[in-house]
C-alpha cells in the first residue's frame, strides 16, 4: 500500500485560513466530518479540541502534525491543509515554532498497526522539504493528492519493540532504600523505575503511585510519627505485578496494549532478563525520525 492511496482530495484543503493551529487542526476536523469519516462528529470534535502537547508535533519550520487516538472515525483517516501565511504555535520549550503545513491523522485504538505506519511514512514524507514544497505550492486538492512525492511512497513494514527501545535502562534492586530510589526518579524525571535482582531478573516495579502512597502516609498519620518511622526499602513498595514485553513483540501491538492498560513505560524482557524500556515517548520519537 502506498502513502497516496490513504490521502483523499475530499480531506484535503489548499487555503486554509486560520490564524492559529487550533483554528487549523478545527478545519481539517469539519474535512474529515463532510467525507463522511467520522463515527461519531461530536466526539471527534470534542477529542480534537482538547489539543493535549503530546498529540502535537513540529516537524521543523515543514509542518504541524496532530496525531490523535480515538474511536470517533470509521478508519485511520488523514486531512492535510496548506496554509499561503506561516500558522504559529508556542511549544512545550516556551519557543514559537511556525510551518505553512498542518496534517491531521486520526486513527481508532483498534487500528494500532496501520496508524504507526502511516504515523511513520508521514513522518519520513515531510522530513523531505522538496516534497513539503510541492505540497505547499499545490493550487487544488487533487493536484497534491496527485504528486508523485506523495504517490511514490510505500507504507513501511511493521516495526517490532526491539526497533524502538531504550536499552540503557535505569533499574533499581528490591533491597535499595527507598529515598533513595525516590530521588533517582525525581532527578532522572522517570514516571517509574523496573526493579531487578542481581541477574538482571524483573521482579517489580516501582511507580510514582506506590512511592507516593508509602512516602506520604507516615506524615498523614502524624508528622512526629513520620520523621521516626523505621527505614523502608523499594521491596515495601514495589508491585511485583509487572506487565513486561518481549523485544521481538510487534510495536502496533504493544503500543495498543499500552494505551488500553495507561502506563506510560514498559519493561522489555528476553529470556526472563531486563533489556530494555519501552516508553510512549519512544515510539513517538521514533515514528516522527527525532
Amino acid at each position: 500500500m502506498r502513502l497516496a492511496d490513504c490521502i483523499a482530495a475530499d480531506r484535503v484543503v489548499t487555503s486554509l485560513q486560520s490564524a492559529s493551529l487550533a483554528e487549523a487542526t478545527d478545519a481539517l476536523v469539519a474535512r474529515l466530518v463532510a467525507s463522511g469519516s467520522a463515527a461519531d462528529a461530536l466526539k471527534l470534535r470534542q477529542r480534537v479540541a482538547e489539543f493535549r502537547s503530546e498529540d502535537t508535533v513540529a516537524l521543523g519550520d515543514r509542518a504541524w502534525l496532530v496525531h490523535v487516538r480515538t474511536d470517533a472515525v470509521h478508519d485511520v483517516s488523514i486531512a492535510i491543509g496548506t496554509s499561503r501565511e506561516p500558522i504559529c504555535r508556542e511549544t512545550n520549550d516556551a519557543t514559537e515554532k511556525c510551518a505553512r503545513m498542518v496534517v491531521l491523522i486520526v486513527a481508532p485504538p483498534r487500528l494500532a498497526a496501520r496508524y504507526l505506519q502511516l504515523l511513520s511514512a508521514l513522518s519520513r514524507t515531510l522530513s523531505n522539504p522538496e516534497t513539503v514544497a510541492a505540497m505547499l505550492s499545490a493550487e487544488s486538492p487533487e493536484q497534491l493528492v496527485a504528486l508523485p512525492e506523495l504517490v511514490e511512497v510505500e507504507l513501511p513494514e511493521q516495526l517490532s519493540v526491539r526497533d524502538v527501545m531504550t536499552d540503557r535502562v535505569d533499574a533499581v534492586r528490591p533491597d535499595h532504600p527507598l529515598l533513595d530510589a525516590a530521588r533517582t526518579m525525581a532527578r532522572s524525571g522517570l514516571s517509574a523505575l523496573p526493579v531487578v535482582t542481581d541477574d538482571d531478573r524483573v521482579v517489580g516495579l516501582l511507580s510514582e503511585r506506590e512511592l507516593m502512597r508509602q512516602l506520604l502516609t507516615p506524615y498523614l498519620q502524624g508528622s512526629a510519627r513520620g520523621q521516626n518511622a523505621p527505614q523502608k526499602f523499594v521491596r515495601d513498595a514495589m508491585t511485583r505485578q509487572v506487565l513486561c514485553v518481549s523485544p521481538d513483540q510487534p510495536l502496533a501491538d504493544v503500543a495498543s496494549l499500552m494505551i488500553n492498560k495507561d502506563v506510560d513505560r514498559i519493561p522489555v524482557v528476553a529470556e526472563g532478563r531486563l533489556t530494555g524500556v519501552l516508553t510512549r515517548s519512544d515510539i513517538v520519537r521514533k515514528l516522527l525520525g527525532s
